[in-house]
């Protein structure tokens, strides 16, 4: 009897335990558990924030000091002298990883990734138990590069980052949060998930994206400024008169032929031609040529503008890959048709009014202008047909401008020398002066007005 009854209080229990786990097993996910309460996510949270301050300014530092494009002044924790010197260090080869990763932005696409799993969990309970399994991992990793370079700081290199110490405190502080919750909250890992498969797919996808794409705006930034840093330098040495008197003295001269057949803006007395190939489709050309007239107009008697064209199209330029400005060609063989009937003066006006209409020419264009500045309308058609005046001139200029190698527009020869692309409106000025001084002794002393 008595065995029995032990039999019965043995099953008794047994069951009452079988309920109890079936209990845990057989939840409402809409209730619970929930692994733990928001008090250590909030604490994680004001860490990460933290950590994302300083390596967001680490990478910021970074960022200039590595593309050249710039520095930042001292903060309250870096100073740039002595010992403690944030700058010295991100400029070691130990600031980058396998010499490209930044340790800086990783640093910072870890706290993105910590900020992700911290605010997922407070907001959505039934993810918290997975958010601090990915939390226990990424903490885990991160003290280890902690360790290491506080390793290096204390004896491969002779400076302190102190904001890197920031990040190291903050990693070593976040660890003995998660190991203590996950000590006292071991039982509740035992737990099953209780996330649904979407809520994980979306949890752990997007903290990659947003971490990931963290990595490639700081690093595109990075090459950007590289870049940009690349271009003004190179700018400044192109442009350095003296590197650009040395070019063209180096450089051949050119036998430009000039004749009355050419339109000529300014006195065609004045002793200094600027030939300037242009095409009437070439945004670059419509400006250049602006200024090249202004220069002409505060130079009068000294300098004078020589038109040659050089459309960027295969219709009259044999040697033209592709149809770059499909209007170019008649826009040309149109303005010079201009100049036969109206002199230079025609010529000059005809143009204007195709560089203000550039992005709306079409055939009837042609005729319209020339009817607007009162010119023969019957002789103009004549002059646009093939095999015309105004059509062999076009070759003409193209043919020169193709035994020049010339490849683009505008381009602009002066005393037999090109001038180099892209020379700012300053150094150009400076250049003709340098050219005439060289090429003739008497106009040692010669200088042009600027606007």
């Amino acid at each position: 009897m008595v065995q029995q009854q032990e039999n019965g209080q043995g099953k008794s229990i047994w069951r009452r335990r079988f309920r109890s786990e079936a209990s845990l097993m057989e939840f409402n996910p809409t209730e619970g558990p929930f692994f733990c309460g928001r008090a250590p996510f909030v604490l994680l949270l004001a860490l990460a924030l933290i950590g994302l301050f300083a390596t967001g300014f680490l990478t910021y530092r970074h960022v200039l000091l590595a593309s050249h494009a710039g520095s930042v002044g001292d903060s309250v924790l870096c100073r740039a002298q002595g010992k403690i010197n944030c700058d010295a260090i991100l400029l070691t080869e130990y600031s980058d990883i396998l010499g490209y990763f930044s340790s800086a932005v990783l640093g910072l696409m870890g706290f993105v990734f910590v900020l992700w799993c911290l605010l997922n969990a407070l907001f959505n309970e039934r993810m918290r138990k997975l958010a601090w399994v990915l939390l226990v991992v990424y903490f885990f990793a991160a003290i280890g590069f902690s360790w290491y370079y506080v390793y290096v700081m204390l004896f491969q290199v002779d400076y302190v980052c102190t904001w890197c110490i920031v990040v190291h405190i903050v990693n070593l502080l976040s660890l003995v949060i998660v190991l203590v919750v996950s000590i006292k909250r071991r039982n509740e890992f035992l737990l099953r998930e209780i996330s649904t498969i979407g809520e994980r797919v979306y949890f752990i996808a997007g903290g990659v994206l947003v971490s990931v794409a963290v990595f490639f705006a700081s690093s595109m930034w990075e090459k950007s400024l590289s870049f940009q840093d690349a271009k003004t330098k190179f700018e400044e040495m192109a442009n350095d008169p003296v590197v650009i008197m040395a070019m063209l003295t180096a450089s051949p001269t050119h036998e430009i032929p000039i004749s009355p057949q050419d339109p000529i803006y300014g006195s065609p007395g004045a002793p200094y031609p600027v030939v300037f190939f242009s095409d009437f489709q070439c945004p670059v050309c419509a400006s250049s040529e602006a200024f090249l007239r202004e220069l002409v107009d505060l130079n009068p008697g000294v300098l004078q503008l020589v038109y040659k064209n050089f459309p960027l199209s295969v219709e009259c330029n044999r040697l033209v890959l592709t149809d770059l400005h499909p209007a170019a060609c008649p826009a040309a063989r149109a303005a010079y048709a201009a100049f036969l009937l109206g002199g230079s003066q025609a010529f000059w006006k005809y143009g204007d009014l195709v560089f203000a209409h550039q992005k709306r020419l079409h055939p009837d264009s042609w005729l319209t202008f020339a009817t607007d500045l009162g010119l023969d309308q019957a002789r103009f058609r004549q002059l646009m047909q093939p095999g015309s005046q105004a059509d062999m001139k076009l070759k003409e200029d193209v043919e020169l401008g193709n035994r020049l190698s010339l490849q683009a527009t505008p381009q602009m020869f002066f005393g037999g020398k090109k001038l180099p692309e892209g020379l700012k409106v300053i150094f150009l000025v400076d250049t003709l002066e340098k050219l005439i001084r060289a090429g003739d002794p008497q106009a040692k002393d010669l200088r042009l007005r600027r606007r």
